[in-house]
């Protein structure tokens, strides 16, 4: 069973930053991402971008930043 996960945060300043979510918040997160898993494989399965972009984001309100080089 996960307990939590820890969010890191890259910045292209090479500043970085690092936080602990709770067990709620993992939940939230691997629902949210379409997170399943497979301890025995150690592998993990995730929506794609493509299924976040047309599902996920529109629910949330959130509006995703383009790159050049985002060719979706």
């Amino acid at each position: 069973m996960i307990e939590g996960i820890e969010i890191n945060i890259y910045f292209e300043d090479s500043n970085n930053i690092s936080f602990d979510l709770t067990s709620t918040q993992t939940e939230t997160v691997f629902k949210a991402l379409g997170l399943q898993v497979d301890t025995n494989a150690k592998e993990i399965q995730a929506f794609s971008d493509n299924s976040l972009r047309k599902h996920i984001l529109p629910k949330v309100n959130f509006k995703p930043v383009k790159k050049n080089d985002d060719k979706s």
